[in-house]
């Protein structure tokens, strides 16, 4: 299995620690860069080449962010959670979303394996 090089953004501390936590456990999942803010995350993006983005977003925020990263990174998958960590959609280059209707570790896992795998 190839390596999936995934960046977070903006996700707060425990989960991103929780995050981390769980891609360590599983070979191939390898954390590459953490941005704590946005400026300039499109830019600094493309040479880092990730295969995945998990953005956090803030209270109230849309997930317009992860449509926006898509089409700066179009090999990409963007998992974008909410600011409570109960919702998380997935934008792939395809018209609309997938709402990931179960945010478990386990669960969390499994999608970000499968993003990879499309």
């Amino acid at each position: 299995m190839t390596a999936i090089r995934t960046v977070i953004v903006t996700i707060p501390p425990m989960f991103r620690d929780l995050i981390i936590h769980l891609m360590a456990k599983h070979d191939g999942l390898d954390v590459v860069e953490e941005f704590t803010a946005r400026e300039g995350l499109e830019e600094r993006l493309p040479p880092i080449a990730p295969d995945l983005v998990l953005v956090g977003l803030a209270r109230n925020e849309g997930d317009e962010i992860g449509l926006s990263l898509v089409r700066r990174l179009p090999t990409a998958k963007v998992i974008a959670f909410s600011s409570d960590g109960r919702h998380a959609f997935v934008h792939g280059m395809q018209p609309q979303r997938t709402e990931l209707l179960d945010v478990s570790p386990q669960a969390l896992i499994k999608a970000i394996i499968a993003s990879h795998a499309n």
